[in-house]
């Protein structure tokens, strides 16, 4: 053999060698699945998050829903205009903007949903005039038009300069921080919602399924405790009412499935809630992420569950927002805002770190609209025809608002160096009153009614060991 033929073929040989080698179908399947993402929280609780790096004297205004619809900044009330100087005391203010603000004219949306919360277009301008820096727009009205009204509400948002989060065109967006750069250091707003419309959730894609907008949401499991008696006619029942889709229970079962809930024997009443895993996972990792890049991390929920089960203005958190908010603080959240039930609930200094479980409303006059399927609705009465019309109603809703839902507060976290050292908390009176000039609009509250509102909270707060000192009417938390 020549030189030059056996080149040649060894050269041939080298090439077949490295000529790749055919997938085999369980591998091809194993790259072409999409990376799913974890679902073990304690991935991102496994390492202490790095400590605030805020430079200097900061102060973080914390307020309550602004559920609104119409322009407020200029209204000419000296008692309201007072709480607006007082928030624009702070570096930065945060709050929950509920339900979205969009021109219907114009609008190429629809509507979702038997309550329709609806501001006009420019509140977007309106809050950051107001001193408002920073929104969450994740809640149980997001979506009341829409992905479409989310997005053109977002849209407004970016317009006016103020910082969003919890809302986009995909989850991955709808996760992110919204990321306000001070002088004093950068602020992350991680934002979700565990009460929310169906059909909320925003989507990345999945396979070829396409991504969809919404919002970011924490979906959870509901555990109903019943006792023995009760659980007895539920597994009865269950049985009475099974088919092969919905298997009878087990004659000993003590967690009984009917009507798509959960009961379980237990001593105690009340509820229970599991959040779904990839969601927890998910929401740790975003506070995680953002702490790496920012120098103080604020998550905020909006979740109107209760240890009840009812959405009501019980004080106590229910259990899995003490869980979740712990968690958040352990993955690198400074300050945690809870909010939902429009009612106040107490405050919590974890590992330093202050946690409001529930922070009311700044506003509470939302104009709702409805449908056609919404407003043509009716049932026949004990004769069987109409029931004759109800007297026009005074209130949002049927029966009036619970007067905790006027009770509110703006609640200012100062920080030395990054590190909190005290909070200050300034009672409002929301205005319940059938005085539609007044009502809803939040002023600074008068001593005796600022006294009632610290000392619920005072006693909301205690099971956390929370200390709140009462100087005349504002109160005080001192962080060591």
């Amino acid at each position: 053999m020549s030189a030059k033929l056996a080149a040649l073929l060894a050269a041939a040989l080298v090439g077949a060698l490295a000529m790749p080698v055919a997938a085999q179908p369980e591998q091809q399947a194993a790259q072409a699945a999409p990376r799913r993402p974890s679902n073990d929280p304690r991935e991102f609780l496994a390492q202490p998050p790095r400590p605030s790096s805020l430079k200097g004297a900061f102060s973080l205004v914390s307020i309550g829903d602004l559920l609104y619809s119409h322009p407020m900044v200029n209204h000419p009330n000296a008692d309201f205009q007072r709480v607006v100087d007082l928030i624009r005391t702070g570096d930065v203010t945060i709050g929950n903007q509920e339900g979205v603000f969009i021109d219907l004219n114009g609008f190429k949306g629809e509507g979702y949903g038997n309550g329709l919360l609806w501001g006009e277009g420019a509140l977007a301008r309106d809050m950051k005039s107001l001193g408002v820096d920073m929104v969450s727009v994740a809640n149980n009205h997001s979506t009341d038009f829409g992905a479409v009204g989310l997005l053109d509400t977002r849209r407004l948002l970016d317009a006016a300069g103020l910082v969003h989060s919890g809302g986009g065109q995909t989850l991955q967006e709808a996760r992110a921080p919204g990321i306000l750069r001070t002088p004093k250091g950068s602020v992350a707003l991680i934002s979700t919602a565990s009460t929310f419309k169906p059909n909320a959730g925003a989507n990345d894609r999945l396979g070829d399924v396409p991504a969809r907008a919404g919002i970011s949401t924490l979906r959870l499991r509901k555990t109903n405790f019943v006792n023995r008696e009760q659980l007895a006619a539920l597994r009865k029942l269950a049985t009475d009412r099974a088919t092969p889709r919905e298997p009878a229970p087990a004659a000993d079962a003590t967690d009984v499935v009917f009507g798509e809930q959960t009961y379980r024997l237990s001593e105690k009443s009340g509820v229970s809630y599991d959040m779904e895993l990839y969601d927890h996972a998910a929401l740790l990792k975003s506070v995680r992420d953002s702490k790496a890049q920012s120098d103080l991390v604020v998550f905020t929920i909006h979740a109107h569950e209760s240890t009840t089960g009812m959405d009501d203005d019980t004080p106590p958190p229910p259990d899995f927002l003490i869980k979740l908010f712990r968690d958040c603080v352990d993955a690198g959240a400074d300050v945690i805002m809870g909010g939902g039930p429009h009612s106040l609930r107490g405050i919590e200094i974890y590992k330093g770190k202050p946690i409001f479980y529930g922070l009311g409303v700044f506003f509470i006059k939302g104009e709702i609209k409805v449908l056609q399927e919404t407003a043509l609705r009716v049932f026949p009465d004990s004769t069987g025809r109409a029931p004759p019309p109800r007297p026009a109603e005074r209130s949002v809703r049927a029966g009036g608002n619970p007067a905790s839902w006027y009770d509110g507060i703006v609640a200012i976290t100062d920080f030395e160096n990054g590190k909190p050292v005290a909070v200050r908390l300034f009672p409002l009176d929301v205005g319940n009153t059938y005085d539609t000039a007044r009502r809803g609009n939040p002023h600074l509250a008068d001593p005796t009614t600022a006294q009632r509102i610290l000392s619920d909270l005072q006693r909301n707060s205690a099971p956390f060991g929370t200390t709140i000192e009462i100087q005349g009417s504002v109160g005080v938390i001192r962080i060591p």
